[in-house]
């Protein structure tokens, strides 16, 4: 098979497989570190043991702010400096920076951990970023779609067995501090940052001096932003991935509500404090319930593209959008441990699943002089929208996690959304092979005509 070929190939690339490693590497270390900070935040006792649903979503909201913040302007620095260095450089300090947080988590509530946690993960922006970068500049041309789809499966994989160790280890003995477990992710980040500085030269991964746009960093950084209010205007002419982006941020939105609910629950309602008094019982099942998200990813991954070409993408939005509607109705009426668990399942498959879809409609949808901007106003409104979630959700939520009245509320915007988007999208599909496209004859949309070859 063609894809088996690509395979090989990528087998026998050694520079790939050094850039394969120092991915996987560094997302392990990335599932370990941010699994021993849910533990610290959420488990230690030094950090107060009442239940709050605000405190879950000021936590989340502090880690994933300044990495939602920084999306946009991350290609802007990556097309102006060695993404060599970078990368080895962005590896490096979070593991000095395990070092601090290990000796200031312990005791107790500080802004010094908190920062450092921050920095740590806003830095994984700039690594993640800067791997896909890197792909054209060690792949050939024709095997580039399966190097992505490798390294991205790969990785996603890495982090999981990282958050999983992690658990496990917590699990087996409860005497391993967390200081001990930030330190294991810091080791995996110094080895990536090793691979990275013995495997590569600094000009190796680019950008070459041809590339490197004209004008200062600030200058990049204004033009960015820039950029983002002319994807946002720019939108209003193509109206199918406007519509998919739209709904993917309203499901951003409510999945932020259901998260919290569900924290909310294992460490409130389905914790028995007198049978299980070191919560061994509610880490396993929010172990569980990230493996199953892991799971669902990955399903998402093979499952989508075949739904997309024989259903079209506009019906798989309509129908991941349904899915997540029933969900959320059989939760607000049953509200037990094993149902949360197949939720999490089915609506990490829906989230990918609407993922992947809206990032191929803005691949296929949008001419390329726009695709990256609108491809940075995707990933703000993907991000805000879950965080406007999380904060929403700290508002209605008890303590105890029990709100099988905002779950139904949940259930039912889910249901408006599908009918909605099933209205308005009627004549405006996320894509189409008809409609325009990269490999299409013409240069970009032509309004009001066919394309159709």
């Amino acid at each position: 098979m063609r894809t088996d070929r690509h395979v090989r190939n990528l087998a026998g690339n050694r520079r790939f497989r050094r850039l394969l490693a120092v991915r996987l590497t560094s997302q392990a270390a990335d599932g370990m570190f941010q699994a021993s900070l849910a533990l610290s935040v959420f488990f230690n006792p030094a950090l107060g043991q009442g239940n709050d649903p605000f405190k879950y979503a000021a936590a989340v909201a502090l880690l994933l702010g300044p990495y939602s913040l920084l999306g946009p302007y991350v290609g802007t620095v990556l097309d102006r400096f060695s993404r060599r260095d970078l990368i080895r450089g962005a590896n490096l300090a979070r593991a000095a920076l395990m070092v601090v947080i290990c000796l200031t988590l312990t005791g107790g509530p500080g802004w010094v951990w908190i920062l450092c946690a921050m920095v740590v993960l806003a830095a994984n922006r700039f690594v993640l970023a800067g791997l896909g970068a890197t792909h054209p500049q060690v792949v050939p041309a024709e095997d580039l779609v399966t190097a992505n789809s490798l390294a991205t499966t790969l990785g996603a994989l890495a982090y999981g067995l990282g958050l999983a160790t992690t658990g496990v280890a917590k699990l087996a003995d409860s005497d391993v501090s967390y200081a001990m477990l930030a330190f294991a992710a810091g080791l995996g980040y110094l080895a990536s940052a090793l691979v990275m500085w013995a495997c590569f030269t600094r000009n190796a991964l680019g950008p070459t001096d041809d590339e490197t746009p004209a004008g200062g960093l600030w200058r990049g950084v204004a033009a960015t932003t820039a950029g983002m209010i002319a994807g946002f205007k720019y939108l209003g002419r193509r109206r199918g991935p406007a519509l998919a982006m739209a709904v993917q941020g309203l499901h951003r939105f409510l999945y932020g509500i259901v998260f919290i609910v569900a924290v909310a629950l294992f460490m409130g309602r389905f914790w028995d404090p007198e049978a299980d008094p070191d919560r061994t019982g509610t880490i396993t099942w929010l172990l569980v319930l990230a493996v199953l998200g892991n799971v669902g990813v990955l399903t998402a991954a093979v499952v989508t593209p075949r739904a997309t070409r024989v259903w079209g993408p506009r019906t798989w939005i309509t129908v991941l959008i349904a899915l997540c509607a029933v969900i959320a109705a059989a939760l607000a009426g049953t509200m037990v441990p094993i149902g949360f668990a197949v939720a999490v399942l089915l609506v990490n498959i829906a989230s990918q699943g609407l993922k992947i879809t809206v990032d191929t409609s803005i691949q296929r949808g949008v001419e390329d002089a726009y695709r990256g901007r609108v491809f940075s106003l995707n990933d703000t409104v993907y991000n805000v929208g879950y965080l406007a979630g999380l904060f929403t959700a700290a508002l209605l939520v008890p303590p105890d996690g029990y709100a099988p009245g905002v779950l139904a509320g949940v259930a039912a915007s889910y249901a408006l959304i599908c009918v909605g988007y099933a209205y308005l999208a009627r004549d405006a599909a996320p894509y189409d092979a008809e409609s325009w496209s990269p490999a299409a004859p013409h240069p970009g949309p032509q309004p009001r005509q066919s394309t159709s070859r």
